[in-house]
């Protein structure tokens, strides 16, 4: 049985460690409020612009169409993954990194050429150690998501389709659905498939109730509003992602205080059968020298 003195430490460790994650579950709480609002009060706003686009679409010709809502040659296809820039979350990190792995591997038996982008250093670690081609990593978009971060980000990946230097871009990431759930993803993003939706869910709206006039012409308001779609698109996964992380972080954390606490427990009642044994060991060297001096 261990002595009282390594119990003391071990249960001061614990204490210590208890105070982190409580600290880490507060701090992931209050992160994944402000996520959660942004992402409520943007998703009905990018559900909407969507419905626009897809009106305006309609008996549009394919040569009239937007260059990002058009096929390209070339048989690199990229990869997008968004994860997180730290761990304490769970399974978070690994989730996406195997959703990934998944999502190049049947790329490459479709004859395409995967590449990676890929935001967080989580994911970078991982995918360092595999075979797979990382053209480049972003780090500052995750811990905080801000508008023209996002936009920035998404320009970006539109000037390579634009460019033709890659087919298409997919993105693997998580969509937020409650403090302790998420889902994964991995979709194609450009070329911007006009017919299809980005939600999960199907919508409620008829879109044929929806008319419009249209001035200028069409081609000309979806070459303005097509990016405007797809900036607006990246922001929302961004958004979603890094309030999915917050979420698996607090619930970790939440798990880790309570088996902090638990633990501490066991200890307290260790630490007190260890001092009740010594005392009695005490207790019965004073008798036994007592009885030994008055025999």
């Amino acid at each position: 049985m261990a002595n009282l003195k390594e119990v003391r430490v071990r249960i001061a460790s614990i204490k210590s460690t208890r105070q982190i994650t409580s600290a880490m579950k507060m701090v992931s709480a209050s992160k994944l409020r402000k996520g959660q609002n942004a992402i409520q009060n943007l998703r009905p706003y990018e559900e909407q612009l969507r419905q626009i686009l897809d009106n305006i679409n309609k008996g549009l010709k394919q040569e009239d169409k937007n260059v990002l809502c058009l096929p390209k040659p070339a048989k690199q296809v990229l990869v997008i993954l968004v994860a997180g820039n730290k761990g304490l979350c769970g399974t978070f990190n690994t989730n996406l990194a195997k959703k990934t792995v998944i999502h190049l591997r049947e790329l490459k038996e479709q004859n395409y050429e995967p590449r990676l982008w890929i935001i967080g250093r989580k994911a970078e670690e991982f995918f360092k150690k595999s075979t797979y081609i990382i053209d480049e990593c972003f780090h500052d978009l995750i811990d905080t998501v801000t508008v023209d971060d996002a936009f920035a980000f998404a320009r970006r990946a539109m000037e390579v389709i634009e460019k033709g230097v890659y087919q298409k871009v997919d993105i693997v990431y998580t969509q937020f659905i409650n403090a302790a759930t998420y889902k994964l993803f991995a979709e194609q993003i450009l070329p911007m498939a006009l017919d299809a939706s980005p939600y999960s869910e199907p919508e409620t709206v008829n879109k044929d109730d929806f008319e419009y006039i249209i001035e200028p012409s069409r081609k000309e308001i979806l070459d303005e509003l097509v990016p405007k779609v797809i900036q607006t698109y990246f922001y929302r996964i961004l958004l979603d992602s890094f309030t999915s992380e917050q979420g698996a972080r607090m619930t970790a954390m939440h798990k880790a205080t309570d088996n902090a606490t638990e633990l501490l427990k066991n200890l307290t009642i260790t630490y007190n059968k260890v001092r009740q044994a010594s005392i009695t060991n005490e207790i019965v060297e004073i008798v036994g020298g007592a009885e030994a001096l008055n025999s």
